[in-house]
């Protein structure tokens, strides 16, 4: 019972945040996980370069971001070194990258409104931060555009310095829903008893 509870509660805050997705959660609309990955390159050890990518492959369905994680590649650093996993380790736990994270497309929105410290947006496994009451689409006309700088000098065995961003989402399948009015998901919300009522 109480895990109804909870799932209730999130349709309310996605259907603040974005009707149309809300209404298709509570309607049963199918979902299917999928995953996108970019890589962030340094090839010098000054700090301050940014560094940008997107997504290169092509989105099936809209989907609803779930959460990202990171990994961190420095293969020459240590190498031979009993030390090496240790090190590799701590080097992912204090990354010291900055990102800014944001969605181009018709409906443009900033993730993390500027610069924030990598491992404030994202996790270094994919047991993520729990993004699913953000209500974050990306639809199939839309791309996630990633700008990241270094916080720090690099070693010089450190270069390449590559920071591997994958994000999880939850695909709408055969759903569309810029096709949705945002007036009509609100009233369907609201009969439901999912979006609050004026004056309430």
């Amino acid at each position: 019972m109480e895990g109804w509870k909870n799932v209730a509660y999130d349709l309310r805050t996605i259907a603040l945040l974005n009707p149309r997705l809300a209404l298709m959660l509570a309607k049963g609309q199918p979902l299917a996980p999928r995953s996108y990955s970019m890589a962030l390159t340094w090839d010098t050890v000054a700090p301050g370069v940014p560094i940008q990518n997107s997504l290169q492959e092509r989105m099936y369905q809209d989907a609803w971001v779930t959460g990202f994680y990171y990994t961190i590649r420095a293969p020459l650093a240590n190498a031979g070194s009993l030390f090496k996993l240790q090190v590799d380790t701590a080097r992912k736990q204090n990354p010291y990258v900055n990102i800014d994270m944001r969605v181009e497309g018709p409906d443009r929105f900033e993730i993390t409104n500027g610069y924030m410290p990598l491992e404030n947006i994202c996790d270094t496994n994919d047991v993520h931060r729990d993004l699913l009451n953000r209500g974050w689409v990306i639809s199939r006309d839309q791309n996630l555009f990633v700008q990241a700088v270094l916080d720090r000098t690099l070693s010089d065995d450190e270069i390449p310095y590559t920071v591997w961003l994958t994000m999880t989402c939850l695909e709408l399948s055969g759903c569309n829903l810029r096709a949705i009015g945002f007036q009509e998901a609100v009233c369907a919300l609201r009969n439901m008893g999912l979006y609050p009522t004026p004056g309430a």
